[in-house]
């Protein structure tokens, strides 16, 4: 989630992430052959809070989730949406998707036989229609708002079958997978819930149950056999796994906050066979393609992925300086980006600096070009921009207003290598521009937290991002337990009739018009900043088989791209 994509040069394997489209068939169950004794160790950055995929975390939640957890469907590495707790995807213009005149819609999902539970209990579409009961309680406020809040209903006329009745259009109504309707053990949660919605309980409560974390059951390829804070979470291949048991009968996933660790026992052998979500950094790419790579341990690849961009904070009683919320000079900010600097400094001059978080694969992506405000490196217009807000330079050469109080801009970022050396980079060409920057480094469990980055008082780095990122509605309050994805608190109401449109539009050309819309009120304002598309560095040892060296953004269709480890029941070790 490419502008320029294709600058990722092909010397050093960059992979571009492809754009298929369509409905394939269900990704392959394993075969009947014996697992494989030998343990899958995996690197993970982030240490999520709970494992239930539709709780809002830190850094998508989903890729420390899926391992044991499993939805209606999936999303392959072609970009096509595979049939997995459902043993059918619905069709538009058939019985299973039915779109009413009034405008309303329904989308039926039969699932596959005997399906169960980590535990052995059997997961029914009982399971669907108490989940949505969850997820709608206004109350509890921590899980991803989308899709439940255009959801009439859920209903099960049987255990194996579960209707969706939606209040309008929905594009992805019939492709429902991870962080949309994730079914909960109703076995498990119902009775505390019952007792939560009756006084009994309180939410937080509710919340801490260890049915969510230590104690927690799925229905995911593995099982959760135990979880060492801040050290490793253990899984045992699930038997009855929905699309086969896992080839490989133990996973271990490791904790690693420190990238350089993570290259340490990569480069050390035998410690680490598969490293991915965020432990790379792409420093460590170059070096694994020449010391490693090219000794036959394994394979390593750089995708560019997610946006790298920053939030600058619209709302006056978290703003550090008033002036951020003066459009004049936030443009003044974006003529004075060096995005070219950044690009030789961090990726070597390979990377991918974009000024949208589009990727330039799509196919609406000429019209989002043609729409968007773009601000080309100039000092000059800097210069004019704040003179016209009301700065002139000081005895220092920083902007000043006409009392001599010095405009400041407060830019923090998570410590990590690569994102400190972008904070330095870009703070350096914007302090030789005249903007006085007051650089914030946090610990990445403070950063994430969802309050503290909603709160930043000036400039805060993101990756990610989205066609509803923007949006009112996700804007993150106290009243909602800060969890939107809006943390500029930036709003436009035409931004959001937009986005309206764009989510009840069945018509992909349509709904690509519709994001270019988006993207240029967004470029108009200037909400946030993007710099450039952020390479998902991955690697794995040369015994593995299965791991795939290119995704789909998913970005204007369904705004997800290729579900982690989908088809991980198939990986093998030679």
């Amino acid at each position: 989630m490419q502008h320029p994509m294709g600058v990722i040069c092909a010397a050093l394997a960059v992979l571009m992430i492809s754009c298929g489209q369509g409905q394939g068939q269900a990704p392959a169950a394993s075969s009947g052959q014996p697992a494989q004794s030998r343990t899958l160790v995996v690197a993970h950055r982030i240490e999520t809070a709970t494992l239930a995929p539709k709780v809002l975390g830190t850094n998508s939640p989903l890729r420390n989730t899926r391992l044991f957890n499993a939805a209606l469907s999936l999303i392959d590495d072609q970009g096509r949406f595979l049939p997995y707790l459902a043993e059918s995807l619905p069709q538009l213009d058939t019985d299973s998707w039915r779109v009413f005149p009034d405008g309303r819609m329904e989308t039926t999902y039969p699932l596959r036989a005997n399906l169960t539970w980590h535990d052995g209990t059997p997961l029914t579409a009982d399971d669907f229609v108490f989940a949505l009961r969850v997820y709608k309680d206004p109350g509890l406020g921590v899980f991803i708002a989308s899709p439940q809040d255009t959801i009439d209903a859920v209903l099960a006329p049987d255990p194996r079958t579960v209707v969706v009745r939606w209040r309008s259009t929905n594009p992805d109504g019939g492709s429902l997978t991870f962080e949309d309707l994730d079914p909960l053990p109703s076995h498990l949660l119902e009775a505390p819930f019952n007792d939560y919605t009756a006084g009994r309980l309180g939410g937080d409560a509710f919340l801490n149950s260890s049915s969510w974390t230590t104690a927690y059951v799925g229905a995911g390829p593995y099982r959760l056999e135990r979880w060492d804070p801040g050290v490793q979470l253990v899984g045992t291949a699930f038997d009855r796994h929905a699309l086969g048991r896992p080839k490989i009968d133990r996973i271990v996933m490791r904790i690693f906050t420190d990238e350089n660790s993570t290259l340490a026992s990569i480069l050390a052998g035998g410690q680490l066979d598969y490293a991915c979500c965020r432990t790379l950094r792409f420093e460590h790419f170059v070096t694994l393609k020449r010391e490693w790579e090219a000794a036959g341990k394994g394979t390593a690849v750089a995708a560019p992925a997610n946006t790298a961009f920053l939030f600058l904070q619209q709302r006056p009683e978290y703003v550090g300086h008033r002036g951020l919320l003066d459009l004049r000079v936030r443009r003044a900010l974006a003529h004075a980006i060096d995005r070219q600097a950044i690009n030789d400094g961090v990726f070597d001059g390979l990377g991918a600096p974009t000024e949208t978080i589009v990727p330039s694969d799509v196919p609406f992506y000429r019209e989002v070009d043609r729409l968007i405000t773009k601000y080309p490196r100039d000092l000059n217009r800097s210069a004019q921009l704040m003179n016209e807000a009301g700065y002139t330079r000081d005895a220092e050469g920083f902007f000043a207003d006409g009392q001599g109080s010095r405009f400041h801009v407060d830019f923090a970022v998570q410590d990590a290598s690569e994102i400190e050396r972008m904070q330095q980079i870009l703070s350096d060409s914007w302090r030789r521009a005249g903007f006085d920057v007051r650089t914030v480094v946090m610990g990445i469990q403070l950063f994430t937290q969802l309050e503290t980055r909603q709160t930043l008082p000036g400039l805060s780095y993101a990756a990610g991002g989205n066609e509803s990122t923007f949006r009112a509605s996700q804007v993150g309050t106290a009243a909602n337990r800060w969890s939107g994805t809006n943390r500029s608190g930036w709003t436009s109401p035409e931004y959001d009739r937009l986005n309206d449109a764009w989510n009840s539009t069945l018509d992909p050309t349509e709904r690509g018009r519709y994001v270019a819309q988006m993207m240029a009120i967004v470029s108009e304002n200037l909400p946030a900043y993007s710099l450039y598309f952020l390479p998902d560095v991955k690697s794995w040892v040369s015994s593995l088989q299965g791991p795939t060296t290119k995704e789909n953004s998913g970005f204007g269709r369904t705004s997800k791209g290729t579900t982690v480890y989908w088809d991980i029941h198939n990986w093998t070790f030679r």
